[in-house]
């Protein structure tokens, strides 16, 4: 194999490389990048079994081939080169990484060792622009569990409807829900849940436009754009009937301004971080208070403007949850709606009718 391209060209790739190859295995080919030239172009793939890559590169052919590398050293190698010209020829078993003055040289591993990443595409079920990828799944994901004892938590369920598509996660304390309405990627009534970690690495593609294929025989779902390729495996489980958590009136309710409440909410952490990471969070007419103390080292009272209406009301939350809802709204401002201090909150914003979360409050005792 012998192949010609410009650092440039593989720079935006070599993250979701990086992140898709294990950081142990017991077998050695899967700390691996797979090299492949071929008639129809130079490619990379990497695997870890439960994710799989296959990223195109614009080159030049001079002779086609494949040879596993070590992955993580060849990223490396690649990071640290001048922004040039690099020639990568195989000799033998060995793939000499060539560039200016440099030279470098890999022990490799057969290409037959490599594992198949993607047996059949599947069906094509919908399409992303980038716009969708970022405001779509950046809203929710976050809320995704991190506990593999319940494996269809920490997954991204789809459920197609009548009316359009919820995207829906939640760790069973707080809950993201976002609906594209008037798109279709499944049949009506029909559910799958998205690994969140296939969904986080097909937002690195950067494509103007993202498709998704779902193979249900092999129990496979693939995102893909122009140049990269990125294939997972659903995740089998029943997901909560997350419709009968979502509050259908509510008594109180405060529009803020998003970062306003950002910041003022960092200064409440300081004593919140002592206290069970606890904020207490107070509607009055006008403005809503932040309270959160710590009994070995003080309290804070900050206050927000804000359009209330409803009267008064509190809530507890842990400030964290309410932290990574702000980071990764997007949006200018934030309605917050209560009941009592008891029941779950929902969150909404004028920029997105399609989108609401809920959180489950801490139940305290002055």
């Amino acid at each position: 194999m012998e192949v010609d391209f410009l650092v440039e060209n593989i720079e935006r790739f070599l993250p979701l490389l990086n992140k898709t190859l294990p950081s142990h295995s017991q077998v050695p080919v899967l700390s691996n990048l797979l090299l492949e030239a071929n008639e129809d172009g130079f490619f990379i793939f990497a695997t870890d079994l439960e994710l799989g890559v296959k990223i195109k590169i614009p080159a030049k052919i001079i002779k086609n081939g494949a040879i596993t590398v070590p992955g993580k050293q060849f990223i490396e190698v690649l990071n640290s080169l001048p922004k040039d010209k690099v020639s990568l020829i195989v000799e033998k078993e060995t793939l000499f990484v060539k560039s200016r003055d440099n030279s470098v040289t890999f022990q490799t591993i057969s290409r037959e060792e490599f594992p198949s990443i993607i047996d059949q595409k599947g069906d094509k079920v919908g399409e992303f622009s980038e716009e969708e990828m970022k405001s779509t799944f950046q809203k929710i994901i976050f809320a995704a569990s991190l506990d593999e004892s319940r494996p269809e938590l920490t997954g991204i369920l789809l459920s197609q409807k009548q009316e359009g598509v919820d995207f829906v996660a939640t760790d069973g304390f707080r809950l993201s829900i976002k609906t594209i309405y008037g798109k279709k990627i499944l049949q009506t009534g029909e559910r799958i849940i998205i690994s969140s970690r296939l969904i986080n690495e097909a937002m690195l593609l950067g494509g103007s436009l993202v498709k998704m294929y779902v193979y249900g025989k092999g129990n496979q779902v693939v995102f893909e754009d122009a140049d990269a390729t990125i294939v997972g495996r659903l995740i089998n489980g029943e997901f909560p009937s997350y419709e009968k958590v979502i509050p259908r009136d509510t008594k109180v309710s405060a529009i803020i301004d998003a970062q306003d409440f950002l910041q003022k909410l960092k200064l409440a952490s300081v004593f919140a971080r002592e206290s069970a990471n606890i904020v207490k969070i107070k509607i009055k007419s006008g403005k809503i208070e932040l309270l959160s103390k710590s009994s070995g080292l003080g309290e804070g009272n900050i206050f927000l403007d804000a359009q209330t209406k409803g009267g008064e009301g509190e809530i507890s939350f842990n400030a964290k949850f309410l932290n990574d809802l702000l980071r990764n709204l997007g949006a200018k401002s934030i309605e917050v709606s209560i009941n009592s201090a008891v029941e779950p909150a929902s969150f909404k914003t004028e920029e997105d009718e399609g989108f609401v979360h809920i959180i489950m409050p801490i139940k305290i005792q002055d």
